[in-house]
């Protein structure tokens, strides 16, 4: 019985870092003051393009691999704290990439 309550936790914890990681690589570079912000940063179109790519391979997997959980989690945690970081005088744009329930790092 542990197997599947843990294969069924980690598809729950999957689809967290789905929703988040969505919500940031949609809205965070297409929003002009979050991209212009994240910039300074180091945040260019080739790193949301990595993040983009790590969501379209979780969402594409049927069962998501425990390295690409992992390494999109990663990707996700750096660019909320660096969004955070970034538009700190600016909830409003915290609350549209869906950190401002997250609170802060």
């Amino acid at each position: 019985m542990a197997v599947p309550v843990a294969y069924h936790q980690k598809i729950e914890d999957a689809g967290a870092v789905i929703h988040h990681l969505h919500g940031l690589v949609t809205y965070g570079p297409a929003d002009l003051d979050v991209a212009a912000a994240m910039s300074t940063h180091g945040y260019d179109a080739v790193k949301w393009a990595e993040g983009q790519g790590m969501l379209a391979e979780l969402v594409s997997a049927d069962r998501p691999m425990d390295t690409t959980l992992s390494a999109a989690t990663v990707w996700y945690r750096e660019a909320a704290n660096v969004a955070r970081q970034a538009l700190r005088a600016r909830p409003e744009l915290l609350t549209k990439l869906g950190l401002a329930e997250l609170g802060s790092a």
